[in-house]
């Protein structure tokens, strides 16, 4: 039996509706548990998704002219609202505005069409647009946010984030724990607390990273044609390592010495007793270890 009730359609015996209103305005709501999965896929337009304190789902917007109808499917599992449109080459565009529980699993899916969600307090939360900006502002205990050409942005907490994009910049603050971010255009700036484990890599884009290592962790940093810098505390233990190939290396830990044929420079040191292990590499970019 679904636990969702459907306010201003009424449908008997049926747990799905499809609603065929292309150019009009949409203006519906649900009564929902308060952990509700959210599913939202919209082909161009615009994704907004912004958590509040009722156990309700609010569904406003306009349908573009090219809408063929907008499914809205409510189940035990959830409910899923899909935009179809009767030709995927030609669109036009389609803005959602949803109001969530703060706790509800959000999955959000974008083609050419922006996705912002703010206030959310849950325990796992997804964002991808293959052209498009994503942004988030949330509590997540688990986040995945991925752009093919368009910038990543994610401000709140998060223990475990993973964060890619082919063309755009990468901005992430308030994350902590585990830590996957990598981008193939586009520079990289990450805030963090105490990291466990971190994994970045960039193309062509800087690094550039504030954080703590807890004495297990582990940190990646590799660019291939930028600057990696990554700021830590003075009291950093750990095995620093560093290779650029033909880029400068600048440390506070340790000295770096230059390689003996050829060009290239390298930083080895270890300080403390057992410690993070930090591993930063450019080809053709400067490394800088710096304390904060």
């Amino acid at each position: 039996m679904s636990k969702l009730t459907l306010k201003c359609v009424l449908v008997s015996g049926i747990l799905a509706s499809s609603l065929t209103w292309a150019g009009e305005s949409v203006n519906q709501s649900w009564n929902v548990s308060s952990d509700v999965k959210i599913t939202v896929e919209n082909t161009a337009g615009e994704i907004v998704i912004q958590a509040w304190d009722k156990n309700e789902v609010h569904l406003s917007g306009e349908l573009g002219n090219s809408v063929e109808k907008l499914d809205i499917n409510e189940s035990a599992n959830g409910l899923q609202i899909s935009v179809e449109n009767r030709n995927q080459r030609n669109t036009d565009s389609t803005e959602l505005l949803l109001k969530v529980p703060a706790s509800a699993l959000i999955s959000a899916t974008g083609v050419s069409a922006d996705i912002e969600i703010t206030g959310s307090d849950n325990s796992k939360l997804t964002a991808s647009s293959v052209s498009g900006n994503v942004s988030v502002s949330a509590n997540s205990e688990w986040v995945s946010l991925e752009s093919v050409s368009g910038d990543v942005t994610f401000t709140g907490a998060s223990p475990r984030i993973s964060a890619e994009s082919v063309s755009g910049d990468i901005e992430l603050s308030g994350i902590s724990g585990s830590v996957d971010a990598n981008t193939v255009s586009g520079d990289m700036t990450l805030l963090a607390g105490e990291i466990k484990s971190a994994k970045l890599e960039t193309v062509s884009g800087d690094i550039l990273m504030t954080a703590k290592l807890l004495d297990s962790g582990k940190l990646g940093a590799q660019s291939m044609s930028g600057d990696v810098t990554i700021k830590l505390p003075s009291s950093q233990a750990g095995s620093f390592r560093a290779q650029s190939f033909s880029g400068r290396i600048s440390t506070d830990f340790g000295s770096v010495s230059k390689a003996s044929h050829g060009p290239g420079s390298h930083l080895k040191y270890s300080v403390g007793e057992g410690g993070a292990e930090i591993k930063l590499e450019s080809f053709s970019g400067s490394i800088r270890v710096q304390q904060q």
